[in-house]
């Protein structure tokens, strides 16, 4: 079945962040032209659109190539997303909301039956689900489509913390965590918690670059760390 360019770009980033094209992967244009059933137009347009996104870099008449993790723009990132995430939180505590927390105690069970499973890829689409849910209810979903469009390496960097087994029980304490917080009209609380969990896997982006170096941007001269 012949896949439009969109579709075609949406499967190929949902690969790219989840890692299963992992940072530094060729890109065959004749080996996505065959699994897509596609011609050469949507395909360049779906590379076009990615390479917009910064998921691919393409040289012309060369290769085409999954970009590697830009850790130093992942640190700038997150200084913006904590302090949004941190704000949300902290609205949606502040007017305790019982059908959020039932909301999101649903999300967090889901996440704990797709972990049970091993399906990972559900795990993490019910992770951004359950922050996403946090933005609606903050009534900031415009920032939230901001700090969406700019995660693609904090995307990854967590996919390869996601990784390690006690990652996935970290994130399942730290929602219960922020979802107890706002139920019990605990902001603060509810603002650390957040602070916490935001700041594991780039606290951990030192050692991850050490453990896969091909996965990494090399560091620039004169980048200053977050």
């Amino acid at each position: 079945m012949r896949q439009a360019g969109h579709d075609i770009a949406d499967d190929l980033r949902r690969r790219i962040l989840s890692l299963d094209l992992p940072p530094g992967s060729i890109l065959s244009r004749a080996d996505l032209t065959a699994r897509y059933e596609t011609s050469s137009t949507p395909l360049r347009d779906a590379l076009l659109g990615l390479r917009d996104e910064g998921l691919v870099q393409i040289m012309p008449q060369s290769r085409t190539m999954v970009t590697r993790i830009d850790l130093h723009h992942a640190r700038q990132i997150h200084v913006l997303r904590s302090a949004m995430e941190i704000e949300a939180a902290t609205r949606v505590a502040s007017s305790a909301p019982v059908e959020v927390a039932a909301e999101l105690d649903a999300l967090i069970q889901a996440q704990s039956d797709e972990a049970a499973r091993g399906d990972m890829p559900a795990f993490s689409r019910l992770d951004l689900a359950f922050h996403a849910a946090l933005f609606h209810a903050a009534d900031l979903d415009a920032v939230h489509r901001v700090i969406r469009r700019e995660s693609i390496h904090i995307d990854r960097l967590r996919a390869l913390h996601l990784m390690q087994p006690e990652k996935v029980h970290q994130i399942l304490d730290d929602h219960r965590r922020i979802t107890s917080a706002i139920a019990a009209g605990d902001p603060d609380a509810a603002a650390d918690v957040m602070r916490l969990h935001l700041s594991q896997s780039i606290l951990l982006g030192a050692r991850l670059t050490q453990e896969r170096p091909d996965y990494f941007q090399p560091v620039k001269k004169g980048a200053a760390g977050l």
